[in-house]
């Protein structure tokens, strides 16, 4: 018999939500390290957080956002009711500026300037730059404040496409006589768009997406909002943004607000960008197509690689967004594995020395810093702890190593001993505003060439003396220079955009010109030598980066090295404008002074036995350590009120209670369905990662749970096979060891590959109605496969005493499977929930999953779309059985489509619609079920 288990109506979010369940969750500032004291400071519009040793950095914090408020705040027109709070931290390698909660007007400011030259190429003081474009993220979201829509947070739904252009738009107020839209970066990205006429649909950059190039949110934004200032205006652009943002369902009336401004829908003028972009960008695309010369490609990616080259062959750490991260050699025509790798940032390799790499580690304090590995007679051997390196070279002896970091935004250089790393020598600090890059160390061990960037000048090669400690410029011409790599003869190649495209130049540095090598059409970037494939770089294509070759280059042009002269930035330096702003004293953080609720939200959900009505709201401090989230839902149709409460203390403390109601159809009828009602309460309280190894993979933690259980209402007359369930309750401790190396991939859904494994220990050792001990473990294990498939093992098993809580098997479930404590149940898809039980229990799955599409387009205008499609072949089967007692195996098996939901925008929703067929004859059923998250 075919039954559904899908809802006739389903979970309705008002305010999406869904999308910012659990947002503060692992937002939480890093743990305190000892002599660690928050301090907090004010000045007018501002509030700024931080370590007391970074006291001089706070100031220049708060004088640098009230000089951006000044500048941004007449564009707008609003000023925000309260502070914006910036959290200053120095807790991660390299720059992630991605995680403020702007929803709730905080900014966080990691202390650490991008070593990418195209990341900072148009602007001195990093701080201002990244400030302005926060806040002017938030002034946008500030149009709504005194509407319905500002009580909300629907103001977060504001296409990123907007967000992202307007704020490039304004950095036209940072005093820049050099706009971003000229920079080479964003010139190239968009250059690569419009040849082949590949100039993207609206629908497919409105919403955040996963395709080539992974930032054309912030590419077509900026042009697009040049394109509408310039074609009708700065006022009809205001018009249109404090239009738009007086709604309270803002979204749904984009395309209406942009017709009744523009007298144009969003569609058609996007034609008209698109075909302005054409006629921008085609006599460039025509000139350098004639004169192009690219090379042949070894192995394209969305990602720019890490590579290397010895007299072996050459090294790519191959991350391709779909498979394992690995170190591969190419030698004579083939490619062959050296080493499988993790969150790799930078390589080199030596003869005798082997391969160096630095590596990002995530630690569970939240620390997330770059350490030294050597891999030497395939093994791997950590020589830092937390020592923060980015790039390394070795010295030409093998046994010596050159490094730079960031601390609390300064440049550092050290000369590391690989024997003896704890002897580590720092060579050189920057100042404020000197950016460090990437270097390359002559063949003599002399010196070394650095791609440096000093206040107000533009990325240039410069010279720095390993003995006398000097740095000397070597070129005087302005073109954003940066990787350089020597040769053995002591001659050097590097990057450089000298005439409008980034490209590999040849200088030898007893002369005094510069050879040109490549002619491309986007960028090359990251060249080395290797002999058997002569010259190899890293170009930036219409569809991915590619590594290619030239095996011999020839010169395209000579010119001189010293030709113009140092004209320095084009800049004002305004770094020490606004020296007279009021601050207040620093005082000690106060948790209390910024503990609020961050959101209200509606929360809609119905069922056939039930239909809620409720609240949702969450909140937290301004370091993300003190998290709450309440939800209370009222029953309509049964008169039953849940309600659930957590509270979070970073990522190490945990209690929560949650009262609910299971619903189980007990009538003699099927055509009138009756409920038996039972009411669920627990209590959990836990403290985890109580100890930590093996690169914090390893993991032990501790719970103890409440839970009682209860008979509410029942109908009169029931079915004979159904039981009254009587009030119990369990009250067990527990401690808990956990294992997870699992990796995340770009463009395969959920685990890419790698290994989860528990191990959990309860007792019942309080006064409950149950007693003895319980033992469960569970390994979960994900294999790459070609492509963008992935395979799933898992092998669970429980054991518990005759006095304990019985193990309850059936159901789909999975994520029960997850809870470390209180985990009495397994999911067998194709049966009931509680299909068997019993004190011990054995289950084993097998998955196929596979990506199946990328649709990632939004219907319209509007807030709604689709990404990606994934499909699930599965297998479940398991027992759960008493001492003594029979055992009985059953089986289910059936298959599952994964349909990621676009919503506002900028959020992303899994629905998953499976299809579940039990093969035991009395106990299976086949049914179709629909269910929302992801499955882990």
């Amino acid at each position: 018999m075919f039954n559904s288990s899908i809802p006739r109506a389903f979970f309705i979010f008002i305010c999406l939500c869904l999308a910012t369940i659990n947002v503060t969750a692992d937002n939480f500032v890093a743990w305190d390290k000892p002599d660690d004291n928050w301090l907090q400071q004010h000045s007018e519009h501002f509030s700024v957080f931080y370590l007391q040793r970074h006291q001089s950095t706070a100031k220049q914090v708060l004088q640098t956002a009230e000089q951006v408020h000044q500048q941004l705040q007449p564009f707008f027109n609003v000023v925000p009711d309260e502070r914006t709070k910036i959290i200053l931290l120095d807790d991660r390698d390299p720059l992630r500026i991605t995680e403020s909660t702007l929803e709730y007007g905080e900014i966080r400011l990691v202390m650490s300037p991008a070593t990418n030259n195209n990341l900072i190429e148009t602007e001195d003081n990093w701080i201002h730059l990244y400030l302005s474009h926060q806040y002017s993220y938030l002034l946008q979201m500030q149009l709504a404040q005194n509407t319905w829509r500002g009580f909300f947070i629907s103001a977060e739904f504001t296409p990123s496409l907007l967000l992202e252009g307007v704020a490039i738009y304004l950095e036209k107020y940072n005093q820049q006589l050099t706009p971003r839209l000229s920079s080479p970066s964003l010139t190239m990205q968009m250059r690569m768009e419009v040849l082949n006429h590949q100039l993207k649909d609206l629908q497919k950059v409105i919403i955040k997406n996963r395709e080539w190039p992974l930032t054309s949110t912030s590419v077509y934004g900026a042009y697009f909002i040049d394109y509408l200032v310039k074609t009708y205006g700065e006022q009809k652009l205001l018009d249109f943004l404090n239009a738009y943002s007086q709604h309270l369902t803002s979204y749904i009336f984009l395309n209406w607000q942009m017709s009744k401004v523009y007298g144009k829908d969003f569609l058609a003028i996007w034609q008209d960008f698109r075909d302005d972009l054409q006629t921008k960008f085609s006599a460039q695309i025509s000139i350098l197509e004639a004169q192009q010369v690219s090379g042949e490609s070894l192995f394209e990616s969305p990602f720019l690689q890490a590579i290397s080259s010895n007299k072996k062959g050459l090294l790519i750490n191959k991350v391709s967004g779909e498979d394992r991260h690995r170190i591969d050699q190419y030698k004579k025509g083939s490619w062959h594995k050296i080493s499988s790798t993790e969150q790799l940032f930078d390589m080199d390799s030596h003869a005798e020395g082997g391969i160096v790499a630095s590596r990002t580690l995530r630690y569970v304090d939240g620390y997330r810093y770059n350490d030294i590995f050597i891999y030497k007679s395939s093994k791997w051997l950590r020589i830092t702890e937390q020592g923060r390196f980015q790039y390394i070279r070795f010295m030409p002896n093998g046994k010596q190593l050159l490094a730079t970091r960031i601390i609390a935004g300064k440049s550092q250089l050290w000369l590391l001993n690989i024997d003896q790393p704890a002897l580590k020598e720092m060579l050189w600090q920057g100042e404020s505003h000197t950016v460090l890059g990437e270097f390359d160390v002559d063949p003599t061990g002399r010196f070394i060439v650095a791609s440096i960037k000093h206040p107000l000048q533009q990325w240039k090669l410069s010279k720095f003396d390993l003995k006398t400690q000097h740095w000397s410029l070597i070129t005087t011409r302005n073109g954003h220079e940066n990787s350089p790599e020597f040769l053995s003869n002591g001659t050097l190649i590097y990057s450089a955009n000298y005439n409008g495209a980034s490209n590999i130049y040849h200088l030898d540095l007893t002369k005094q010109y510069i050879q040109q090598w490549t002619q491309v059409i986007g960028g090359a970037f990251q060249p080395v030598w290797q002999d058997d494939l002569g010259l190899v770089f890293q170009s930036y294509g219409n569809k991915s980066y590619s590594v290619s070759h030239i095996l011999s280059p020839q010169t395209i042009s000579v010119f001189p090295r010293n030709e113009l002269a140092s004209t320095g930035r084009e800049t004002a330096d305004n770094r020490d404008a606004y020296k007279n702003f009021e601050a207040s004293i620093p005082t000690a953080y106060s948790t209390w002074d910024t503990l609020q609720p961050h959101s209200w939200l509606p929360v809609v959900y119905v069922d056939e036995a039930r239909s809620l009505l409720g609240v949702n709201t969450y909140g937290g401090d301004a370091l993300g350590r003190h998290n709450y989230e309440v939800y209370a839902l009222w029953d309509t149709r049964n008169a039953l009120a849940s309600y659930a409460v957590e509270y979070r203390y970073d990522n190490r403390w945990s209690a929560s209670y949650f009262r609910d109601y299971k619903f189980k159809n007990t009538s003699l009828l099927a055509s009138l369905p009756e409920y038996q009602i039972t009411t669920n309460q627990t209590y959990t309280l836990q403290r985890k990662h109580l100890l930590s190894a093996w690169e914090d993979k390893l993991n032990l933690h501790a719970g103890i749970s409440l839970s009682i259980s209860s008979l509410y209402s029942q109908p009169d007359k029931i079915a004979q096979r159904f039981t009254i369930p009587e009030q119990a309750k369990e009250i067990t401790t527990g401690l808990a060891m956990t294992f997870d190396n699992q990796q995340y991939y770009l463009n395969v859904p959920a685990v890419g590959w790698g290994h989860y494994f528990d191990l959990t220990f309860e007792e019942n050792i309080l006064s409950s109605d149950f007693s003895g001990q319980k033992y469960q473990t569970q390994w979960r294990g994900t294999w790459d496969l070609p492509g963008r498939i992935t395979l799933l093992t898992r092998l669970a098993a429980g054991y518990s005493s005759d006095d304990a809580k019985r193990y309850t098997l059936g159901g789909n479930d999975l994520k029960n499977e997850m809870s470390l404590f209180d985990r009495n149940s397994q999911a067998i898809r194709g049966y009931n929930d509680i299909a068997l039980a019993g004190h011990h229990y054995a289950t084993q799955r097998l998955e196929l999953n596979s990506w199946l599409g990328r649709f990632e387009r939004n219907w319209q205008v509007l807030p709604i779309g689709m990404g990606d499609i994934a499909g699930t072949i599965f297998a479940d089967s398991g027992s759960a059985w008493d001492s003594g007692r029979h055992f009985k195996q059953i089986t289910g098996v059936g298959a599952q489509l994964n349909i990621e939901f676009k919503l506002g925008y900028n959020y992303s929703l899994p629905i998953n619609i499976g299809y579940a067929y039990g093969t035991d004859e009395s106990l299976g059923k086949d049914y179709l079920y629909l269910n929302f998250g992801s499955t882990y």
